[in-house]
Protein backbone atom coordinates (compact mmCIF):
# COMPACT_ATOMS: atom_id res chain seq x y z
CA UNK A 1 0.00 0.00 0.00
CA UNK A 2 1.24 3.63 -0.64
CA UNK A 3 0.21 5.35 2.50
CA UNK A 4 0.82 8.96 1.34
CA UNK A 5 -1.64 8.33 -1.91
CA UNK A 6 -3.79 5.60 -0.05
CA UNK A 7 -3.77 3.64 -2.49
CA UNK A 8 -3.59 -0.45 -2.14
CA UNK A 9 -2.38 -2.98 -4.53
CA UNK A 10 -3.79 -6.38 -5.80
CA UNK A 11 -1.61 -8.87 -7.77
CA UNK A 12 -2.84 -10.92 -11.24
CA UNK A 13 -1.36 -14.17 -11.38
CA UNK A 14 -0.16 -16.19 -14.25
CA UNK A 15 -2.56 -18.27 -15.80
CA UNK A 16 -1.66 -21.70 -15.73
CA UNK A 17 0.79 -21.82 -12.91
CA UNK A 18 -1.74 -23.56 -10.45
CA UNK A 19 -3.35 -27.05 -9.90
CA UNK A 20 -6.22 -25.37 -9.46
CA UNK A 21 -7.80 -23.06 -11.45
CA UNK A 22 -7.12 -19.07 -10.42
CA UNK A 23 -8.96 -17.73 -13.38
CA UNK A 24 -8.04 -13.94 -13.23
CA UNK A 25 -8.90 -13.11 -9.88
CA UNK A 26 -7.56 -9.62 -8.77
CA UNK A 27 -5.74 -11.38 -5.59
CA UNK A 28 -4.15 -10.16 -2.59
CA UNK A 29 -0.46 -8.97 -3.51
CA UNK A 30 2.68 -10.90 -2.27
CA UNK A 31 1.85 -14.77 -0.56
CA UNK A 32 4.25 -17.42 -0.40
CA UNK A 33 5.12 -20.14 1.92
CA UNK A 34 8.56 -20.98 4.03
CA UNK A 35 11.45 -22.81 2.91
CA UNK A 36 13.03 -25.72 4.92
CA UNK A 37 15.54 -24.19 6.98
CA UNK A 38 14.86 -20.60 5.86
CA UNK A 39 16.25 -18.20 8.52
CA UNK A 40 14.44 -15.18 6.69
CA UNK A 41 10.78 -14.50 6.98
CA UNK A 42 9.39 -15.54 3.58
CA UNK A 43 7.55 -12.39 3.43
CA UNK A 44 10.51 -10.36 3.03
CA UNK A 45 11.81 -13.00 0.27
CA UNK A 46 8.43 -13.13 -1.55
CA UNK A 47 8.43 -9.27 -1.47
CA UNK A 48 11.12 -9.29 -3.49
CA UNK A 49 10.36 -12.18 -5.90
CA UNK A 50 7.14 -11.34 -6.75
CA UNK A 51 7.49 -7.44 -6.64
CA UNK A 52 11.12 -6.87 -6.89
CA UNK A 53 11.30 -4.74 -3.81
CA UNK A 54 13.81 -5.17 -1.08
CA UNK A 55 12.72 -4.64 2.26
CA UNK A 56 13.21 -5.31 5.53
CA UNK A 57 10.94 -7.56 7.98
CA UNK A 58 11.01 -4.41 10.55
CA UNK A 59 9.49 -2.58 6.98
CA UNK A 60 6.19 -4.82 7.76
CA UNK A 61 2.85 -4.25 10.16
CA UNK A 62 2.03 -7.46 11.44
CA UNK A 63 -2.06 -7.95 11.45
CA UNK A 64 -2.98 -11.37 12.55
CA UNK A 65 -2.72 -14.96 11.80
CA UNK A 66 -5.51 -16.29 8.90
CA UNK A 67 -5.75 -20.15 9.98
CA UNK A 68 -7.33 -21.77 6.30
CA UNK A 69 -8.31 -25.15 5.65
CA UNK A 70 -10.03 -25.52 2.40
CA UNK A 71 -10.03 -27.71 -0.86
CA UNK A 72 -8.93 -25.82 -3.94
CA UNK A 73 -9.00 -28.91 -5.88
CA UNK A 74 -9.64 -32.76 -5.34
CA UNK A 75 -5.49 -33.00 -5.50
CA UNK A 76 -4.93 -29.48 -3.56
CA UNK A 77 -6.13 -29.15 -0.43
CA UNK A 78 -4.42 -25.86 1.14
CA UNK A 79 -4.15 -26.01 5.34
CA UNK A 80 -2.33 -23.34 6.60
CA UNK A 81 -1.48 -20.90 9.10
CA UNK A 82 -0.98 -17.54 7.16
CA UNK A 83 0.79 -14.65 8.69
CA UNK A 84 -0.87 -11.06 7.39
CA UNK A 85 1.45 -7.95 7.69
CA UNK A 86 0.94 -4.74 5.38
CA UNK A 87 3.68 -3.12 3.76
CA UNK A 88 3.75 0.94 3.23
CA UNK A 89 5.72 2.40 0.67
CA UNK A 90 5.87 5.54 -1.00
CA UNK A 91 6.27 3.92 -5.09
CA UNK A 92 4.21 4.43 -7.94
CA UNK A 93 2.87 1.74 -9.75
CA UNK A 94 5.22 2.57 -12.65
CA UNK A 95 8.29 1.96 -9.88
CA UNK A 96 7.30 -1.70 -8.99
CA UNK A 97 9.77 -3.79 -11.31
CA UNK A 98 7.83 -6.89 -10.31
CA UNK A 99 9.52 -9.54 -12.45
CA UNK A 100 8.31 -12.82 -11.48
CA UNK A 101 6.73 -15.63 -13.75
CA UNK A 102 4.16 -15.89 -11.29
CA UNK A 103 2.99 -12.11 -11.57
CA UNK A 104 1.24 -11.03 -14.63
CA UNK A 105 0.03 -7.73 -13.45
CA UNK A 106 -0.87 -5.42 -11.08
CA UNK A 107 -3.75 -3.69 -9.99
CA UNK A 108 -4.21 -0.19 -7.99
CA UNK A 109 -7.08 1.17 -6.70
CA UNK A 110 -7.87 4.06 -3.75
CA UNK A 111 -8.14 2.75 -0.42
CA UNK A 112 -11.56 4.42 -0.12
CA UNK A 113 -13.00 2.84 -3.63
CA UNK A 114 -11.18 -0.76 -2.56
CA UNK A 115 -13.23 -0.53 0.94
CA UNK A 116 -16.74 0.55 -0.90
CA UNK A 117 -15.79 -2.84 -3.54
CA UNK A 118 -15.31 -5.18 -0.61
CA UNK A 119 -18.04 -4.33 1.10
CA UNK A 120 -20.53 -4.54 -1.41
CA UNK A 121 -20.92 -0.69 -1.63
CA UNK A 122 -20.24 -0.58 -5.49
CA UNK A 123 -19.73 -3.27 -8.25
CA UNK A 124 -16.83 -1.34 -10.36
CA UNK A 125 -14.18 0.75 -9.06
CA UNK A 126 -11.39 3.05 -10.97
CA UNK A 127 -8.33 1.20 -11.34
CA UNK A 128 -4.89 1.62 -12.51
CA UNK A 129 -3.24 -1.54 -14.02
CA UNK A 130 0.45 -2.53 -14.81
CA UNK A 131 0.07 -5.52 -17.04
CA UNK A 132 3.22 -7.95 -18.31
CA UNK A 133 3.39 -7.94 -22.17
CA UNK A 134 5.76 -9.41 -24.78
CA UNK A 135 7.29 -5.97 -24.76
CA UNK A 136 7.41 -5.44 -21.64
CA UNK A 137 4.99 -3.64 -19.17
CA UNK A 138 2.12 -2.05 -20.05
CA UNK A 139 0.26 0.69 -17.43
CA UNK A 140 -3.39 1.39 -18.58
CA UNK A 141 -6.34 2.63 -16.60
CA UNK A 142 -9.75 1.13 -16.26
CA UNK A 143 -12.04 -0.18 -13.63
CA UNK A 144 -12.17 -3.51 -11.76
CA UNK A 145 -15.14 -5.82 -10.77
CA UNK A 146 -16.42 -6.88 -7.79
CA UNK A 147 -16.55 -10.10 -9.67
CA UNK A 148 -12.47 -9.94 -10.19
CA UNK A 149 -12.31 -10.97 -6.41
CA UNK A 150 -12.31 -14.15 -5.21
CA UNK A 151 -15.22 -15.17 -3.65
CA UNK A 152 -13.95 -16.67 -0.53
CA UNK A 153 -11.57 -13.78 0.03
CA UNK A 154 -15.30 -11.40 0.05
CA UNK A 155 -17.59 -14.27 1.60
CA UNK A 156 -15.78 -16.52 4.12
CA UNK A 157 -13.77 -14.46 6.35
CA UNK A 158 -14.24 -11.10 4.29
CA UNK A 159 -10.47 -10.95 3.93
CA UNK A 160 -10.36 -7.99 1.38
CA UNK A 161 -12.72 -5.67 3.93
CA UNK A 162 -10.43 -6.51 6.73
CA UNK A 163 -6.94 -5.90 5.01
CA UNK A 164 -8.26 -2.51 3.65
CA UNK A 165 -9.66 -1.60 6.61
CA UNK A 166 -6.72 -2.17 8.51
CA UNK A 167 -4.82 -0.10 5.88
CA UNK A 168 -7.34 2.51 6.30
CA UNK A 169 -6.03 2.70 9.86
CA UNK A 170 -2.95 2.64 8.93
CA UNK A 171 -3.12 5.28 6.55
CA UNK A 172 -5.32 7.15 8.99
CA UNK A 173 -1.65 7.29 11.77
CA UNK A 174 -2.70 4.14 13.61
CA UNK A 175 0.51 1.80 14.05
CA UNK A 176 -0.42 -0.27 16.82
CA UNK A 177 -3.34 -3.04 17.23
CA UNK A 178 -4.05 -3.05 13.14
CA UNK A 179 -5.22 -6.82 13.83
CA UNK A 180 -8.28 -7.41 12.79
Amino acid sequence: MNPARRTVYLQKKTPGRYVFDRLDYADITVGGHYHAGEDIPAGVREVHEELGLHVDYADLHPLGIRQTAITLAPEYLEREFQHWHLLPFDADLEDIPFADAEVAGLVELTLDDAIRLADAETTTTPARYATRTDGGLRYSDGHLSRHELIPNYLSLDQLYLRLFTAADRFCSGQRRHLFW
